[in-house]
């Protein structure tokens, strides 16, 4: 298979699934991860910006009640942002509109109707970490000096909150290339085609 298909085809069957929604200890595991993730990306990111950025190093403040609004801000809109982008990838193999919702420990994008094939469904999981990531250092070089911890504040977040999307990465790469993939957003099944026995 090299094409999404709303019809599991014949000879298909179940082989894995990633369930957030029954698994809430996995959920809430994948949070923790995120946050030292993030924290980890932020001091290289930050690093990096003061050897790209030496001026942010004079720059002073404490965090006010409107830093602090500024950056609950930006986290929504990077969740907003991250969604986006896996849904557009979904619309882009499916042609067909994604769903969207927020939970409790986590957000989602989903094709719920569809068998995504797996290098198709790789670029939807990697879509958002790719170019988010690759974005938010082409701004950290262009931005204003005031601007560029909150960028890198923004692609922190978004590598460590990636790491849902890098634990179904790990799991396609396990499987063979003719695996699909089914995603209602927040339950991952995978299937792959079991070939047929011909008996004498």
């Amino acid at each position: 298979m090299n094409t999404s298909t709303k019809t599991l085809p014949e000879g298909y069957v179940q082989s894995g699934e990633i369930n957030l929604k029954k698994n809430r200890l996995l959920a809430i595991t994948l949070n923790i991860i995120a946050f030292f993730v993030g924290v980890l990306s932020f001091f290289l990111l930050s690093s990096f910006a003061t050897l790209v950025r030496p001026g942010i190093m004079n720059l002073s403040g404490s965090i006010t009640a409107g830093v602090w609004a500024v950056m609950l801000g930006l986290v929504i809109l990077l969740m907003t942002i991250h969604e986006s982008v896996h849904g557009f990838f979904f619309w882009v193999f499916t042609r067909s509109s994604p769903v969207f919702a927020f939970r409790l420990f986590y957000a989602y994008a989903g094709a719920p109707d569809w068998y995504i094939p797996t290098r198709q469904y790789m670029i939807v999981t990697l879509g958002p970490l790719v170019i988010i990531g690759a974005v938010g250092i082409l701004l950290m070089l262009l931005v204003p000096e005031s601007w560029v911890l909150f960028i890198a504040f923004m692609v922190a977040l978004n590598t460590g909150g990636s790491a849902g999307d890098l634990l179904v990465l790990t799991r396609l790469f396990k499987l063979s290339p003719m695996c699909l993939a089914n995603d209602t957003g927040d339950v991952f099944t995978f299937y792959e085609h079991q070939p047929t026995i011909d008996h004498p």
